[in-house]
């Protein structure tokens, strides 16, 4: 009867084999703001600085004009029209991060467990009770669990990008989310796989 059952031992020790690297981490809101900082400068830093470039010069031929006749008044509008649009756009990527993480924080936390195949990337995402929350149990005593959200992205199929900070490592998905891989949930060697695994993946 053995002989009739089909052998999985071979479908599993490949299933195996295919996983190039699995990892579990957590991030923190400073990491969190960190890579949204670099997702920032990477998309729209160049915008951003022409803009601020454009504010400068105006706010400076203002100035200019105002040295050069006191008693016109539009020089003065326009003093106060570029030095507010200055400052709005020097501050508003990091008043934006500031409401986004505002608003995580107010969030459960998750832990994340990843791993990495020849083709693709899995990313599972658990969201854990806050530590104030009271946990509600079934009539067997048994905990509810949240079962874990899985994303899954294929190289070379979806649109992926890698970059890296001072903290993390970053995987950028279709140029609108972030996954954050931190420095301090990964080994050296782990670090180094992954980077070179995300940096040949994500060449575009």
């Amino acid at each position: 009867m053995a002989g009739l059952l089909p052998d999985f031992s071979n479908e599993i020790s490949e299933k195996t084999a295919d996983v190039l690297l699995k990892f579990s981490y957590d991030n923190t809101l400073e990491e969190i703001d960190g890579a949204m900082a670099t997702f920032q400068e990477k998309y729209s830093g160049k915008k951003h600085k022409i803009i601020l470039v454009a504010y400068s010069l105006l706010t400076i031929a203002a100035i200019v004009l105002i040295i050069m006749d006191l008693t016109n008044p539009l020089p003065y509008l326009a003093l106060v029209f570029c030095a507010f649009n200055l400052y709005y756009n020097f501050t508003d990527r990091k008043r934006m991060r500031k409401k986004i993480l505002e608003a995580i924080a107010e969030t459960n936390p998750e832990d994340y467990t990843a791993a990495v195949y020849e083709d693709k990337i899995e990313i599972d995402t658990i969201i854990k009770p806050k530590d104030d929350e009271v946990q509600l149990e079934k009539e067997d005593d048994e905990t509810q669990n949240i079962a874990p959200v899985k994303s899954v992205f294929t190289f070379g199929v979806d649109m992926l990008d890698f970059d890296e900070n001072e903290e993390s490592l970053l995987l950028i998905v279709a140029r609108r989310q972030t996954y954050c891989f931190p420095k301090r949930c990964l080994s050296k060697e782990q670090e180094e796989k992954l980077r070179a695994i995300l940096s040949e993946k994500t060449e575009m």
